[in-house]
């Protein structure tokens, strides 16, 4: 069996599992990088068969000594290679898992990166001042709801509920396949009814998703990723991604609107509270002004 068959059965078992395109995407990648440094090192195809205990330690060696990568991107390799020779052992390739025990690196937990409220108020600015309704709309529901890019694009007409005074949100297909309601607020009811009102005729277009692009088909993860960057780059805050609004909605309802943590993990679909409060940890910022505050 070709290495391609190997990786689309993986593939296959990721999607029945209900992981997320960019999540299917990332491991994917993860494992071919895996498979280049195998053929440079030991000359040697790709051969799922053949991963040994041995071999995955030194290639995180490789990537932490020679590549200088960062712990984060050390762990996501490790773990998609995990969760494939986990799927390996199923599947009967693998007698054993040879990554088993295999710790990754330890690092200090950060919280995710968020913008400050100056810096996303600039850039719904750029998104709302765009003329374009399907640009506005996105990156506000973005901003306002904080879900996430994969729950954006699968959202249907009869998953949005917008009225004068009220609106609500339905997800139905969030990560782990749960069921949430998000309560809509003033700004966001407004850029999705513009939005709304020149979307293309459900009838015609011949697609129920709420979102639809220029070209009449269901918005896809990718097309988001270039709505919000298009916009990111205009307000000179370099590249971001659909994840740093979720990341920035959680910080400012904490920091700003003072909700409390239970009432933030039903917004984001956390079902493990201890998830949520990543964001109530200290900033590099945070502990600097800190610090400066001695000398004053």
């Amino acid at each position: 069996m070709s290495k391609r068959d190997f990786l689309k059965e993986f593939d296959a078992d990721l999607k029945r599992q209900g992981k997320s395109e960019l999540t299917r995407h990332g491991y994917l990648a993860d494992l071919k990088d895996y498979a280049s440094w195998m053929q440079e090192t030991y000359g040697e195809a790709f051969t799922p068969a053949k991963i040994a205990r041995e071999d995955v330690q030194a290639y995180l060696k490789h990537l932490s000594k020679v590549r200088k990568a960062k712990p984060a991107t050390t762990n996501r390799k490790l773990a998609a290679l995990s969760a494939f020779c986990r799927w390996a052992v199923v599947a009967g390739i693998l007698k054993a898992d040879p990554t088993a025990g295999i710790k990754g690196i330890k690092q200090a937990k950060t919280p995710p990166k968020a913008l400050e409220r100056a810096d996303l108020n600039r850039l719904l600015r750029k998104a709302q001042h765009s003329g374009k309704p399907l640009h506005a709309a996105i990156v506000t529901l973005l901003a306002n709801t904080g879900i996430r890019v994969g729950e954006l694009c699968d959202l249907m007409m009869d998953d949005v509920d917008i009225k004068p005074r009220s609106g609500n949100l339905v997800v139905r297909s969030g990560k782990g396949e749960k069921f949430r309601e998000i309560p809509l607020n003033a700004e966001a009811r407004r850029y999705l009814d513009e939005y709304n009102k020149v979307r293309p005729n459900p009838a015609i277009a011949g697609d129920e998703h709420f979102f639809i692009s220029q070209r009449g088909e269901a918005i896809t993860a990718s097309g988001v990723w270039r709505i919000l960057n298009k916009y990111a780059k205009q307000a000179e805050l370099g590249t971001i991604s659909p994840h740093t609004l979720r990341h920035t909605f959680a910080t400012l309802l904490l920091r700003e609107g003072n909700t409390d943590l239970v009432t933030v993990a039903d917004l984001l679909g956390h079902e493990n509270i201890n998830t949520t409060a990543r964001y109530t940890r200290s900033t590099e910022a945070d502990r600097r002004a800190a610090v400066e505050k001695l000398a004053q």
